[in-house]
């Protein structure tokens, strides 16, 4: 059996070093082709292309500093889920950055090369 959290922790590792660099073809990547994903306001996206505007506009609007802490890790060999709370500091506004976060649903499925990539991705903002 595979260790989901080492999985899971290199995966939040990428995802991190992808949008925090600005790198939104790169983050789009670690998303599956057919990847669904809603940012908590109703909206739902599909596809790579969809992804990667939506964290454009994120990046572009000054979100920076975005980190992950794990809260539950589950699956099996083929799909796995982790839910995590998520942080971030927007654009600095009179020298000070805004902090906010919330928690974040991800679910990854293995595909045909064995790469783990994300299938549905939600998130909210409670901070």
């Amino acid at each position: 059996m595979q260790d989901f959290s080492t999985i899971i922790a290199s995966a939040n590792e990428a995802w991190n070093a992808a949008f925090n660099s600005g790198d939104t073809e790169r983050l789009a990547a670690l998303y599956a082709d057919n990847a669904v994903l809603s940012p908590g306001n109703g909206q739902v996206l599909v596809g790579r292309a969809a992804i990667a505007n939506l964290f454009k506009t994120f990046i572009d609007a000054g979100v920076v500093e975005h980190t992950l802490e794990t809260v539950e890790v589950n699956g099996d060999e083929n799909a796995l889920f982790q839910v995590a709370r998520w942080s971030a500091k927007g654009a600095a506004t009179d020298g000070a950055r805004t902090e906010f976060g919330g928690i974040t649903l991800n679910v990854m499925k293995r595909d045909a090369s064995g790469n783990w990539l994300t299938q549905a991705h939600v998130w909210n903002a409670g901070q």
